[in-house]
C-alpha cells in the first residue's frame, strides 16, 4: 500500500509526494519503495557532505538513470570519468566572459517576444516562456534561429518531459517499449528533437563563420561520436531552456501578486534602461546591475525550484554527520523541502525578495546569496559538488535579462491565482496551461 500511495502522490504533484515521504518517516529511516530503499535527507549539512565530500562514493539516482532513456548519455546522465571529460569539454561555453557575450542574445529574444504581445492580449504563460528561452538558447548556445520551429520544439520537449513520468513508473523501461499512446508520443518527440539537433549540426557545418558555439566545442572533440554530440546537444537544449522557462513562469506569477515588489522592480528596470541607452548593449552580468531582479529570481528558486528533487545512490557505506548510510541506499535530496524549512528560513512560505539584499549606508543595495543567513546546503537550486549544474551563471543571466526586458514594456496578470504545481515531472511545472493577460506599461 505504501508503494501505491506514493505512486499516486507522485502522479498528483511533487508536493503531495514529498509530504507523504515525510509522513512515512523516510527522513528518519530508509523506506522501502518498490525495489529501492530510499532515505530523504533533510539536514543541509548532511546533504552538502553527500554531494561534495562523498561525491565519488555515490552515483546518480533512479531519476537520471531513467532520464538516459530519453536524453541519451549527455552531461546530465553520464557518470564518473565520462561525465568529467564531458564537463571539461563544455566548460569554455559557460565561462563568465563567454556568458557576458550571450547577454545581447537574451535581450534580443525577450524583445522579440515583447513585440508579439498586444495590450489586453491573452497568452499561455508557460508556452510563452518556453518559446522565449528556447529562442535565447538557440542563438546563444547553438548560433541558430529556432524561432520558426519553436511551437514544434516546445511541444516535443513537453512530450519528452511527460515521458519522464512514464519512465519513472514501475516497469517504466518496459512501458516505454510498448505501443501505449504515451510511449508513442515520447518516441515521436525524441525523434523530432533528434532531427532538430541534426539540423543544427548540419547548419553549423555549412556555416561555420562567427563566434564559436557549443556545437563547435563538441565537434572539436575527436573522441566524440555523432551520437554523443547529439546527446549532449539534446541535453543542453532541454536543460538550457526548460528550467529557466519555469523559473520565469513562477517569478512572473509571484510578481503579479506582489505590487510593492513590482513597483520596485519597474524602478530598477527603467533606471537600467536609461543608463545603457542608446545602444542597449548588455556587457555586465545582471547580478551587479539588476540586484533586485536577481533577488526576485533567488526567492523564486527558493520557493519553486525547477529541479525540485534529485538523488544519489551510496555505492559504499557512508557517514553523514552522525548518520550512517548503508551501501545501496538511494538518498533523496529535495530543494523544494530544504528551501522552505523553518529551521533555516524566516517566514519560509512568504515571497520576500528583500531577504537576498545587503544594504549599507550611502550605497545601493546589492545582491548577496548569503544574506538570508541559511546554512550551507539549505539553498540548492543548481545542486552542489562536481555534478553542480554547469549552466548556473547562464541561467541566472538569461532569466534576469529576460525578466527586465519584458518588464520594461509589459505587466503580466494571471487569470487564475495562486499558481500551483502540476503532476510530477523532471521540473517543477505549474498546472498547464497558465492563462494570463498582457498590459502595456505607460513609460515616459
Amino acid at each position: 500500500m505504501i508503494n501505491l500511495a506514493l505512486l499516486r502522490a507522485f502522479r498528483r504533484s511533487p508536493i503531495d509526494f514529498l509530504d507523504l515521504l515525510v509522513a512515512r518517516g523516510a527522513n528518519v529511516e530508509p523506506l522501502r519503495v518498490g525495489p529501492e530503499r530510499v532515505l530523504l535527507l533533510d539536514d543541509p549539512g548532511q546533504v552538502w557532505e553527500l554531494l561534495t565530500a562523498h561525491a565519488r562514493r555515490t552515483q546518480k539516482g533512479r531519476g537520471l538513470v531513467r532520464a538516459r532513456l530519453l536524453l541519451g548519455d549527455g552531461l546530465l546522465t553520464s557518470e564518473g570519468e565520462v561525465h568529467l571529460r564531458q564537463r571539461r569539454a563544455l566548460q569554455a561555453a559557460f565561462h563568465p566572459q563567454q556568458i557576458a557575450g550571450y547577454l545581447g542574445s537574451f535581450a534580443a529574444a525577450a524583445r522579440r517576444a515583447a513585440d508579439r504581445w498586444s495590450d489586453g492580449g491573452e497568452i499561455d504563460l508557460v508556452g510563452e516562456m518556453s518559446a522565449l528561452t528556447l529562442d535565447g538558447v538557440g542563438t546563444a548556445l547553438f548560433g541558430s534561429d529556432l524561432h520558426g520551429s519553436t511551437p514544434q520544439i516546445t511541444q516535443a520537449l513537453a512530450d519528452l518531459l511527460a515521458g519522464f513520468r512514464l519512465a519513472m513508473a514501475p516497469a517504466g523501461v518496459v512501458l516505454l517499449r510498448t505501443p501505449l499512446p504515451a510511449a508513442r508520443r515520447v518516441h515521436r518527440a525524441k525523434a523530432e528533437l533528434e532531427n532538430v539537433v541534426d539540423d543544427l549540426v548540419r547548419h553549423r557545418t555549412r556555416q561555420p563563420a562567427g563566434s564559436a558555439t557549443v556545437l563547435d566545442l563538441l565537434r572539436s572533440q575527436p573522441e566524440l561520436t555523432d551520437r554523443q554530440i547529439r546527446d549532449q546537444a539534446m541535453t543542453l537544449l532541454l536543460a538550457g531552456h526548460e528550467t529557466t522557462a519555469m523559473a520565469l513562469t513562477w517569478a512572473l506569477a509571484a510578481i503579479d501578486q506582489a505590487p510593492v515588489v513590482r513597483a520596485e522592480l519597474e524602478n530598477e528596470w527603467d533606471a537600467q534602461a536609461k543608463e545603457q541607452a542608446p545602444d542597449r548593449t548588455h556587457a555586465t552580468l545582471p547580478s551587479a546591475t539588476l540586484p533586485l531582479t536577481t533577488a526576485v529570481l533567488a526567492e523564486t528558486l527558493r520557493l519553486w525550484p525547477p529541479s525540485w528533487m534529485f538523488s544519489r545512490r551510496a555505492m559504499e557505506p557512508l557517514t553523514l554527520g552522525e548518520r550512517s548510510v548503508p551501501a545501496g541506499i538511494m538518498c533523496l535530496i529535495s530543494p523544494a523541502l530544504l528551501h522552505r524549512d523553518p529551521r533555516w528560513w524566516a517566514e519560509p512560505d512568504r515571497f520576500r525578495p528583500q531577504r537576498w539584499l545587503r544594504s549599507e549606508p550611502g550605497l545601493p543595495d546589492r545582491f548577496d546569496a548569503k544574506a538570508p543567513g541559511q546554512p550551507r546546503g539549505a539553498f540548492l537550486p543548481f545542486g552542489a559538488g562536481p555534478r553542480m549544474c554547469i549552466g548556473e551563471q547562464f541561467a541566472w543571466s538569461e532569466a534576469a535579462i529576460m525578466l527586465a526586458e519584458l518588464g520594461r514594456r509589459w505587466r503580466i496578470h494571471l487569470t487564475t491565482t495562486p499558481l500551483r504545481p502540476g503532476p510530477s515531472s523532471m521540473t517543477l511545472r505549474p498546472k498547464a496551461p497558465v492563462p494570463a493577460t498582457t498590459s502595456r506599461r505607460d513609460v515616459a
